[in-house]
């Protein structure tokens, strides 16, 4: 009986420790906002402090989308065709200026696997990105490095 008690106890464990690596993915599975994302290597942020962001993590599945809340609108009426050569190319520069990809996603130890099964960069379509991240109370923090030795961690907060 006491074996059985202690087995129980030890496989329950897992569920108490939100903040510990090696999550499930079912664990990290929700809504999140994002907070922000910061070259830690220089200290500064690497995006506008407007940004908006928005990652679903449900089902195995991600999707995740930023963007400038602030691009430019057409007016009623409007029409992008009848504005200057010049002011289409910055309109649609504004417009085209998001970070959005989705697929399959998994968690190994430590790391989110994101499967890329559609992204707005045609060259990251059928990639994968292993991401070391934590949970810092309801905060999903991601982190990764690029090509240039630069260091980055993005902050998602858990919105439900």
């Amino acid at each position: 009986m006491l074996t059985l008690i202690f087995a129980v106890i030890f496989c329950a464990l897992p569920t108490f420790a939100t903040d510990a690596p090696g999550q499930s993915a079912a664990s990290l599975e929700g809504v999140y906002e994002r907070v922000s994302l910061t070259n830690i290597t220089t200290g500064e942020e690497a995006e506008a402090a407007n940004r908006r962001g928005l990652l679903i993590l449900a089902n195995g599945y991600y999707s995740m989308m930023t963007m400038r809340p602030d691009r430019r609108k057409l007016e009623p009426g409007q029409k992008q065709s009848e504005m200057s050569e010049p002011d289409q190319i910055e309109f649609l520069e504004e417009w085209l200026d998001i970070n959005a990809h989705c697929g399959p996603f998994e968690v190994e130890e430590d790391t989110l696997v994101w499967h890329r099964d559609i992204s707005e960069d045609p060259k990251e379509v059928g990639t994968i990105s292993r991401l070391k991240y934590e949970m810092r109370g309801n905060q999903l923090v991601i982190k990764f490095e690029l090509r240039n030795s630069n260091r980055y961690e993005w902050v998602w907060r858990k919105l439900r």
